[in-house]
């Protein structure tokens, strides 16, 4: 593992314009998978910033883009506000803007690059995975589907999927769809857990047993697909 790792916040380019991400690295001078993590309703928080640096320390080189440019809230009413006014064509652009930069870094391996996302960031990880073929590996923690589901039959990469009991008539229908179009996913249901159930500042919806299985999972599942 890494004995050191550096953290920034980064522009980058995105269709015209620019965009800022949070960004981890290993700073041992070796190239390493480059994974793209997207966000909750909440907006690159705390939160997420920790888990790119989580992934740093695990030996990936982890982007955060900022799709709320600078908006964070821990009020569900206003990250309802927040998630309802992001402009999904314009988000998508940053996701793959974020990817793009990233993958040309001299310390990131591309020009593949895994994505991982949280609650809306894991619908986001599937519209990303379905629109980029450049990723090589995708996971949703409790997110939405594609409207309609069927937009999953181009979808380019291997699929990791972990949801709380409380949806598990989603996560079903994930795995349904994409089994029907003969794409790969691997699904967890963790009994008793809610939605949110990974994050840890979310005292009331945390849920270490489901966070604590479900994390070696996904590493485990990045170090197979992008880091050959």
């Amino acid at each position: 593992m890494p004995d050191q790792i550096s953290t920034a916040t980064v522009s980058f380019k995105s269709n015209g314009d620019t965009a800022n991400g949070y960004l981890a690295y290993p700073t041992d001078k070796v190239q390493s998978p480059a994974i793209i993590v997207i966000q909750e309703w909440w907006g690159v928080d705390e939160h997420i910033k920790d888990i790119t640096e989580r992934l740093a320390r695990l030996g990936f080189t982890a982007l955060a883009p900022d799709l709320y440019h600078g908006q964070i809230t821990s009020e569900p009413d206003e990250a309802r506000k927040l998630a309802m006014s992001l402009e999904y064509d314009k988000a998508a652009k940053e996701i793959d803007g974020a990817a793009h930069w990233l993958t040309q870094q001299t310390f990131a391996a591309g020009p593949h690059f895994g994505c991982i996302g949280f609650c809306m960031g894991g619908g986001l990880a599937l519209a990303t995975a379905i629109r980029n073929d450049s990723v090589a590996a995708t996971i949703v923690y409790y997110g939405g589907l594609p409207n309609p589901a069927s937009k999953l039959e181009s979808i380019h990469s291997p699929v990791l999927a972990f949801y709380g009991e409380g949806e598990s008539e989603r996560a079903n229908q994930l795995q349904e769809t994409l089994v029907n179009h003969n794409k790969h996913i691997e699904l967890h249901i963790y009994e008793r857990a809610a939605h949110g159930f990974f994050n840890d500042t979310n005292k009331s919806g945390y849920d270490i047993r489901a966070a604590s299985d479900s994390w070696p999972r996904a590493i485990a599942f990045f170090r197979k697909l992008i880091t050959n």
